[in-house]
């Protein structure tokens, strides 16, 4: 196992939403402080110099003591430089919340689906855009808005970024439901939508003269995706199970008879901190078989023989949602990342073309 830079804290199983896309196992499991500063004590000898550790649920705000002391605990005892992550729904965002994240210099992710979540439960918008209005207020720079579009929704996908655009919100990404099946039509749709988002960030960027890295761009890196859980990142459960990664928990952790669910589970917090370090190892080497080039769709394509293979990054266990099999996805989550790339290339084609010299003329 490498030196620890990353460490997820799922601090407990309940949430006052009920997204119909989302995948976690919900629950009345809660970690207690004791769990985590065991955790984390352990681990402190393996941490690397810079440590992002981040906060999840479940809605994380209905254990915000755990939040405050983990903070306090690791800035007095740790000698590692924190990075401090919060994914949230936004309903229970106050003010002093806020300000304490400012305080420590939080990085924010607050979940809102805009126009999609009014379709679907109109009664928590309120809530969400006053914590929204106080986030561009109190800490404008600390927060990115992530919507979640499925194939019923993803129509609004590019009035949802314009409203929230006018809202005064900046950064912003979107994140597709890859649990439901995707048809032509909904691929359609999305590759219209896509077009649509692109051309908004480009009159956003002709205004601003640059745009957030979380707005929507090609990526220009390329190279065979490898899935890093277990190996420099792990995570910590409310049912106290220990992860190289949340998702996985969340595509096994319902089933602990699945042969897979000992492959990827370091097991219990005591079983993790008394395991001998080669089974720990062994769990992690079971990690590393997790690139790319090993994938396949339930239909055995194989994507060691797709030409894009080098410009795709599926997370493993996200994309097995629909299979339940750690890295076998369905044939329609690849033509959804085809879709995406295409849509990509053609913003970019669109952004050089314009900014393009005329010919003949010097510059």
């Amino acid at each position: 196992m490498q030196e620890i830079s990353a460490v997820t804290l799922v601090l407990t199983e309940r949430c006052n939403f009920s997204c119909p896309y989302c995948p976690q196992l919900k629950g009345k499991n809660t970690l207690k402080i004791s769990d985590i500063h065991s955790f984390m004590d352990f681990l402190q000898p393996r941490l690397a110099k810079e440590v992002w550790l981040g906060f999840y649920g479940g809605e994380p705000l209905l254990a915000w003591p755990l939040i405050a002391e983990t903070v306090g605990h690791a800035k007095k005892k740790f000698r590692n430089k924190f990075f401090f992550t919060l994914t949230t729904n936004g309903s229970l965002l106050k003010k002093e919340h806020i300000l304490f994240f400012r305080k420590n210099r939080f990085k924010l992710v607050l979940s809102y689906d805009g126009l999609a979540q009014k379709h679907r439960d109109a009664g928590s918008m309120a809530s969400v855009e006053a914590a929204l209005a106080d986030l561009r207020i109190l800490y404008p720079e600390g927060y990115t808005v992530n919507s979640v579009f499925t194939p019923r929704t993803v129509p609004l996908l590019g009035k949802s970024r314009e409203r929230l655009l006018r809202q005064g919100h900046e950064r912003l990404q979107y994140a597709l439901d890859m649990s439901a099946p995707w048809g032509k039509r909904d691929l359609a749709a999305l590759a219209g939508e896509l077009d649509r988002l692109a051309a908004i960030d480009r009159g956003q960027r002709a205004k601003r003269g640059s745009l957030p890295p979380e707005n929507f761009r090609a990526s220009g890196d390329k190279g065979i995706f490898a899935c890093f859980a277990g190996r420099d990142r792990l995570a910590l459960l409310p049912d106290r199970t220990v992860w190289g990664c949340e998702m996985f928990h969340t595509l096994l952790g319902h089933d602990p008879r699945n042969p897979d669910y000992a492959k990827y589970c370091f097991g219990a917090l005591e079983e993790f901190i008394s395991m001998p370090a080669a089974k720990r190892s062994a769990i992690a080497s079971g990690y590393a078989e997790l690139r790319q080039d090993y994938f396949f769709s339930d239909k055995k394509e194989l994507c060691s023989l797709c030409p894009d293979l080098e410009s795709c990054a599926l997370c493993p266990a996200l994309a097995a949602l629909a299979t339940g099999i750690p890295a076998v996805f369905p044939s329609w989550v690849c033509q959804v990342k085809k879709t995406v790339r295409r849509a990509e290339a053609r913003s970019a084609a669109a952004a050089s073309g314009r900014s393009r010299p005329a010919k003949n003329v010097r510059a």
